[in-house]
């Protein structure tokens, strides 16, 4: 099950065999956090080397995708039926339609409008271990000012609360189960497999040569849009949209305001410290909560352990509770006039929000 590569061991699994030359419509479907932006932005980049080999790519305004995120099936059929001879598979790569395809109704729809026009089905997923993905949301959230209690508190949501997002992957793709003849392809984000790059893991499952020459697949831009702001970042966003919310203002109607203290992390190298909400109790309590139903996934459509992609590892929790020195405390004061400046927080608040501020520091 495992083979050497110098002095890593890349676990092998097993995955569905694609046919490249079967008519196709592909929906790479994310999720969240999972890679998404980097694996869409890289398959646009390399727009011509798929359609060289027969893949048309929906277009950067994810018009196919959007389509049907908002069940509006006619353009995805009518762009079936005129495919040119020379291209036999439509590729959508979208997070947005993660869930919003996983229903009886979405993909009952889908499976007719594809096989009338003489296509298969299929659809992937990136799926990453719980933890990860809790800390990765947890930060995209208060780094936007969404509303977001503490971090131990939305493990909870996450893992109690019907409403939350369902991340026990059995129970999350459980549908799929009714509908055998969609192709599924879940690939794990994980650093023990032997392609450990996303993008490159996703065109090799789905049987894409790397173009020829030095280059190969070109590498996507690259964007500041998904930088987590680090441990810094986190709390001056969390108390910012905090103390706003104590003066009476609601943080919603600020402009760029997931932009302004990312983009003030990363000049100030706050993103080299990235949070980590996971004290060694809470990463323990999510591991157990877990673990039956991470497994019984891993031996379905791996055929090996989940333990041997994900292993446990030891939390190493990384926050920022406030400045304690005075030299730091004037430090991330001014910072904080700069952050509401720069969001255009009303003047008339400011004093009110800065009497909340240095009650709270």
């Amino acid at each position: 099950m495992s083979s050497q590569a110098g002095n890593l061991v890349s676990i092998e699994f097993t995955r569905p065999q694609i046919n490249r030359d079967e008519r196709m419509l592909w929906i790479h479907a994310g999720p969240h956090k999972a890679a998404s932006s980097y694996v869409t932005e890289r398959l646009r980049q390399n727009r011509d080397h798929l359609a060289a080999q027969g893949v048309l790519m929906d277009g950067y305004d994810n018009c196919l995708a959007n389509a049907i995120a908002q069940k509006n099936y006619a353009p995805v059929e009518e762009a079936l039926a005129t495919l040119p001879s020379s291209l036999h598979r439509v590729l959508l790569s979208s997070s947005s339609l993660d869930d919003r395809i996983l229903s009886r109704t979405a993909l009952g729809r889908l499976q007719v409008l594809v096989e009338r026009q003489g296509f298969k089905l299929g659809v992937s997923y990136f799926v990453r271990d719980q933890q990860s993905w809790l800390n990765s949301v947890y930060a995209h959230r208060v780094r936007r000012f969404r509303e977001t209690p503490d971090f131990e508190q939305y493990c909870d949501y996450i893992m109690h609360d019907s409403d939350s997002w369902d991340i026990s992957y059995p129970s999350k793709f459980r549908v799929l189960s009714r509908f055998p003849s969609i192709a599924t392809l879940f690939l794990p984000l994980s650093k023990q497999v032997a392609i450990a790059d996303p993008f490159l893991a996703l065109v090799d499952a789905l049987g894409l040569d790397a173009p020829s020459g030095e280059q190969g697949w070109l590498a996507g831009r690259s964007s500041k849009q998904n930088i987590q702001p680090g441990a810094r970042g986190i709390w001056m966003s969390a108390l910012c949209r905090r103390l706003m919310v104590e003066t009476g203002f609601d943080p919603e109607v600020l402009k760029r305001k997931g932009k302004v203290i990312r983009d003030l992390a990363i000049e100030l190298g706050w993103d080299r410290e990235k949070f980590d909400g996971f004290d060694q109790s809470l990463h323990d309590r999510v591991s157990s909560f877990y673990a039956s139903s991470n497994e019984a996934f891993a031996q379905e459509h791996w055929g090996v352990s989940w333990d041997s992609l994900f292993p446990v590892r030891s939390a190493v929790q990384q926050v920022y509770s406030g400045p304690e020195a005075e030299a730091e405390r004037k430090e991330m004061r001014g910072l904080m006039v700069r952050v509401l400046r720069e969001l255009r927080f009303p003047w008339r608040l400011r004093r009110r929000f800065f009497s909340l501020y240095d009650a709270t520091v």
